[in-house]
């Protein structure tokens, strides 16, 4: 009596019903058959997208900073998730917070997580830009999460309430550690969430070096684009650092990595339009300090 196997597992359903209802009938395998139906089931090793209802174009999500926009073919792609990252100090909520007003202000719903500051001081740090973020809580067009112990599923589960269009997390690097990040179970299940969802999210991180260090972490390889924001000394006569914002990485956008000025006014972060510095310049000092660090200067 011919011995019976298993059904091959990588044929489809309709095929594995065919052999079901042979081996029935005769009691033993076919392999002649099974083979000539792997042939007919040609469609199992290919990915399943629907090219055809794929946009051919990326839909750009505003960042709510004046003259950012135009360097990224129209702000942020939407679903992608940015690494927000520099030394402390440099204007990254701020920056995640403009962001969130920019989409409130355009009736998206966003979320503000974060591990670092209580509820109402991130509120007044909003207020003191005059944004109006008490009339978008109330229009739940905005909801704050300060200083708590949240969970990945306590977010994720938040997120599937709220259904938001934009989310901000800061920082990572209170949330979970760069080198378990990627590896991290529950985050991938929080950043699958995201993908899924279409959300477009900034995650703050802290770096101990500036601009000038080439130096990524794991937070940075995951990101589907990385804005690094600093300080730089620009000239010799004025001591006084200036911050520049550098777009370090965003895929599926033609960008210039050269960083960039800007400046902290009353109603938060604009980029400087028309500035007096060459590139070169912020260049040159950025060389400087890479030079200077080598050497143990500073």
């Amino acid at each position: 009596m011919k011995s019976k196997f298993a059904i091959h597992t990588t044929l489809s359903s309709d095929a594995i019903k065919v052999l079901e209802r042979y081996e029935k009938d005769l009691g033993a395998k076919n392999v002649v058959l099974e083979k000539a139906l792997l042939n007919l089931d040609n469609s199992r090793f290919k990915a399943k997208l629907d090219t055809q209802n794929i946009d051919r174009l990326l839909k750009r999500v505003p960042t709510g900073v004046p003259g950012l926009d135009e360097f990224l073919e129209g702000g942020f792609p939407k679903g992608f998730s940015i690494i927000v990252t520099g030394p402390p100090g440099t204007g990254k909520t701020t920056f995640c917070m403009q962001f969130l007003m920019e989409g409130a202000k355009n009736s998206e719903r966003c979320i503000f997580f974060s591990f670092e500051e209580r509820a109402q001081q991130l509120v007044q740090h909003f207020m003191r830009f005059g944004w109006d973020i008490g009339k978008y809580i109330d229009d739940g067009y905005l909801e704050v999460f300060g200083i708590s112990m949240l969970t990945s599923e306590e977010m994720i589960e938040i997120i599937e309430s709220h259904k938001p269009d934009r989310v901000v997390f800061d920082s990572l690097n209170v949330f979970t550690a760069p080198d378990e990040f990627r590896r991290s179970t529950s985050w991938r299940a929080l950043h699958r969430l995201l993908k899924k969802e279409k959300i477009t999210s900034l995650l703050v991180t802290e770096k101990t070096h500036g601009i000038e260090e080439k130096h990524f972490d794991d937070y940075d390889f995951l990101g589907d684009g990385i804005v690094f924001l600093d300080f730089i000394q620009t000239n010799d006569i004025d001591t006084t650092p200036m911050p520049v914002m550098a777009i370090q990485k965003m895929r599926a956008t033609c960008i210039e990595r050269t960083p960039q000025p800007f400046r902290f006014t009353a109603t938060g972060i604009a980029k400087y339009r028309a500035l007096n510095i060459p590139q070169k310049i912020l260049q040159d000092k950025i060389d400087q300090r890479r030079t200077e660090r080598d050497l143990g200067i500073v």
